[in-house]
């Protein structure tokens, strides 16, 4: 025969059930606009059944629930394709961002850019060439010069600022990259000696390797407690044991740094790259035209001819320039065309790609995100659960109180 008493432990165990759902929901609710938050799930199972004996057999009856686990909702799948399409966005972002500062610099087509500067020049000299006598007209060929050189100084100056700026962001990268590794590592210590009272922690953890993947390209493997073992690109970083700080290693044979296969720091490899092509293209390109135009010019550098260039105030100005200055504008016109279409290419590929990831990221906060319309219908279904559960055991508590308190009258 069952207990009398087994309806209070019955009724008590659909309370705490009950219970445990409410404050789940209520912690879902708290933290609905937590970034990085995963919604919550409690996790119950039927207790085992009691053995009784009727009409000559053996039956079984229920004994009530219990909280199994409290679980977060995440879909792996679409946290991995959330990674690497960070990965990607991280990369094109820099690379537009570089080609727009690159546009900048270069500034066509403008009134006030190279190509302008080159023009006047040349109209300079053709006024020259019919005046040749006309000291006016030298000295406003000078003028013209003395122009071309600060216009083609300052676009130099401008790329070595965007070059020293992208180093400055690759130092900076890598120093976020390893304190984030760092931080990982840290709540992974902290989710294993926590256990199953970790759910928070996970929260954090995979939000920092979240950030970690807008950097460099991460694959995560999750363990059985919970922990997640976090690796980067093999043989490409070199980790600090100490202080974590990652450095990029370089080839032993090319002595170049080793390329990064994707994330912000790829970004930065392939723009300072780029930024390098242009710069030695603007010092052909003005290397071409400025020797076309006789004695007018002169440079002290040989490796960049852009940051010697003087105007030679002794120029022989009967001589005439050459046919290299229609070559040298074609190149340039060249050079900015060619900057205008992966500019645009660029524009492109990051709206494609935030695109793609903002699709998976609602996919994604379909899954984990906490929608209170639906925590609190959960809340209503939980608060009438408790009511039941509470009420169940004021009717155990009243047929005990007549077997004890009214039977023996």
């Amino acid at each position: 025969m069952v207990s009398t008493f087994h309806g209070l432990e019955l009724g008590k165990r659909g309370l705490n059930v009950a219970q445990t759902n409410i404050t789940t929901t209520g912690h879902n609710i708290a933290n609905a606009n937590t970034e990085g938050y995963s919604r919550q799930k409690v996790n119950s199972s039927s207790t085992p059944s009691l053995d009784i004996w009727t009409n000559g057999q053996t039956s079984q009856l229920g004994t009530g629930a219990q909280v199994d686990s409290i679980i977060r909702v995440r879909d792996r799948f679409l946290d991995a394709q959330h990674r690497d399409q960070s990965s990607t966005l991280g990369e094109w972002k820099v690379r537009q961002e570089t080609l727009g500062r690159l546009e900048v610099a270069i500034n066509e087509p403008s009134t006030t850019g190279l190509n302008a500067a080159m023009d006047e020049l040349n109209a300079a000299w053709q006024n020259v060439q019919n005046n040749p006598s006309d000291a006016s007209a030298q000295a406003v060929l000078k003028e013209r010069g003395e122009a071309f050189v600060e216009t083609a100084q300052a676009m130099n100056k401008s790329m070595g600022n965007i070059t020293a700026d992208l180093e400055s962001q690759q130092t900076a990268a890598l120093e976020e990259a390893g304190s984030l590794m760092k931080q990982i590592g840290e709540l992974n210590d902290s989710i294993k000696k926590n256990g199953s009272l970790s759910n928070d922690l996970q929260d954090k953890r995979d939000f920092l390797i979240g950030k970690l993947s807008e950097i460099v390209p991460v694959t995560v493997k999750d363990l059985k407690d919970g922990t997640a073992e976090v690796e980067l690109p093999k043989d490409i970083f070199q980790v600090d044991a100490e202080t974590g700080a990652l450095t990029i290693l370089k080839d032993e044979v090319t002595d170049k740094e080793l390329k990064v296969p994707g994330g912000k720091l790829a970004g930065i490899q392939k723009s300072l790259e780029t930024v390098k092509e242009y710069q030695t293209d603007l010092n052909s390109t003005v290397k071409k035209f400025a020797e076309g135009n006789g004695d007018l010019f002169a440079s002290s550098a040989a490796a960049d001819f852009i940051s010697g260039l003087a105007l030679n105030k002794n120029a022989d100005l009967s001589i005439a320039p050459t046919a290299n200055l229609g070559e040298a504008q074609k190149d340039f016109r060249a050079l900015v065309s060619k900057l205008g279409a992966q500019s645009q290419t660029a524009m492109n590929t990051v709206a494609n790609h935030e695109s793609a990831l903002l699709a998976t990221d609602n996919r994604r906060q379909s899954i984990v995100g906490v929608s209170i319309d639906e925590e609190m219908a959960n809340l209503i279904m939980f608060q009438h659960a408790y009511s039941a559960a509470a009420r169940f055991i004021t009717t155990t508590d009243e047929m005990l109180d007549t077997i004890i308190n009214r039977m023996a009258n």
